[in-house]
């Protein structure tokens, strides 16, 4: 049987965030990005994994806080990676990040962009866009 490849038009978008106020903003901010996503909030990693583990095939992007309880963003977007290493994955912070703090999750692909917190809805969508088109252009390539 033939796996038919998602296009990132149709793909799912998670937000992963403890703070339910900043994932519902950035979920309200995502609406009618690209015209075919579907964009799922989370405040609880592990809801988030599972959710994930279900519908990895559809994923093509998540974007995760950094400091969580539990399972903390690194973690999350790690055991995403290792379940599908094509989905693009976004770090947000509220906090500074040290240059070089992350550096070798993103020389090793875990982590495709940082964000640092605040960001405009206008930056948000542009980082949005930017993910999808390499999404697209990967799948392009096969």
């Amino acid at each position: 049987m033939e796996s038919r490849q998602i296009s990132p038009k149709e793909g799912l978008v998670a937000i992963v965030d403890d703070d339910s106020d900043i994932s519902m903003l950035f979920a309200d901010a995502l609406r009618g990005v690209d015209g075919g996503i579907s964009v799922f909030t989370f405040n609880d990693s592990l809801e988030a994994l599972k959710h994930f583990t279900n519908n990895k095939e559809k994923y093509i992007l998540v974007i995760c806080d950094l400091m969580m309880p539990g399972l903390n963003g690194l973690d999350l977007v790690k055991k995403i990676k290792k379940l599908s290493p094509k989905t693009r994955t976004m770090i947000t912070s509220g906090y500074e990040i040290e240059p070089g703090e992350l550096q070798n999750d993103i020389k090793k692909g875990i982590i495709d962009r940082i964000i640092q917190k605040p960001i405009s809805m206008n930056g948000l969508r542009q980082e949005v866009k930017n993910q999808i088109n390499s999404c697209q252009l990967r799948i392009n390539k096969k």
